[in-house]
């Protein structure tokens, strides 16, 4: 056995595990019993999954089921599943236009996370693996989710002190400095981190809207900065606002 395994997290899993299986509430009595598990031990794993909101109860039955903030996590998986099927072969177009590493990224707990991305075949590319995270106030993707916010969410997120971390001699510090940058993003409708996330490397990213017009997504080109030359900036800019205009239709069925 592991030993570095939670006991008391195995123990939760399995009885979050248990009523999905049997798609329906479920006892303490059922639960201790079909998981050989005492009903104290029981109780106490639902009191804290029920707090924390994945487990509800039945005031009438005092079943127990699936609480809404697991069925918020179902849900995130869906929609993240339908995104990367719906926009790859946006990507892939993309891609074929301008050679270089194009991400797809969403919003997390006021991160950015990759959720897909087609790699560059050049010798010097840039390599992001899906499920990497970057803090939003650097990255250009996470530029583009903050653009939909307001400025106040903006101070309250970032507003605290120790919010900002210098990744490069080039990252903004400073919520005013932030928000400056969401201003001429929100302007332009593209945004771009130019050495501010990772030295060397230029991005340029551009927001996909579902039918509500909220941000669901963005898209991004990623290239060595010494391949971005006078010029290429723009042009990324426009290949990645196309793709973005053309992925948003596609999701709004127009």
């Amino acid at each position: 056995m592991n030993k570095y395994r939670a006991t008391s997290l195995d123990k939760a899993l399995s009885i979050i595990e248990l009523v999905l299986d049997h798609g329906r509430d479920l006892s303490i009595t059922e639960i201790s019993e079909r998981l050989a598990m005492g009903k104290g031990t029981v109780h106490r794993i639902l009191s804290t999954l029920k707090e924390h909101k994945f487990f509800q109860q039945d005031g009438r039955t005092k079943l127990y089921g699936l609480g809404v903030r697991t069925l918020e996590i179902g849900a995130a998986h869906k929609r993240e599943v339908f995104l990367r099927k719906a926009i790859i072969p946006f990507m892939q177009d993309l891609y074929e236009r301008c050679g270089e590493t194009i991400n797809l990224a969403v919003w997390e707990y006021n991160e950015i996370r990759y959720i897909h991305r087609l790699e560059s075949e050049e010798m010097l590319r840039i390599s992001t693996p899906a499920g990497a995270r970057f803090a939003g106030y650097c990255a250009a993707t996470g530029k583009i989710f903050l653009s939909y916010m307001s400025n106040e969410d903006i101070r309250q997120i970032y507003g605290r002190k120790n919010a900002f971390k210098k990744y490069t001699k080039r990252t903004i510090d400073s919520v005013d400095a932030l928000i400056a940058e969401i201003e001429k993003v929100r302007v332009k409708g593209v945004a771009v981190d130019d050495e501010e996330a990772l030295s060397g490397v230029y991005c340029v990213a551009a927001p996909v809207l579902s039918p509500k017009g909220e941000c669901a997504a963005a898209i991004s080109i990623s290239a060595p900065k010494n391949r971005v030359l006078p010029g290429t900036g723009a042009t990324y800019a426009k290949l990645v606002s196309e793709a973005a205009r053309k992925i948003t239709d596609a999701i709004s069925g127009a």
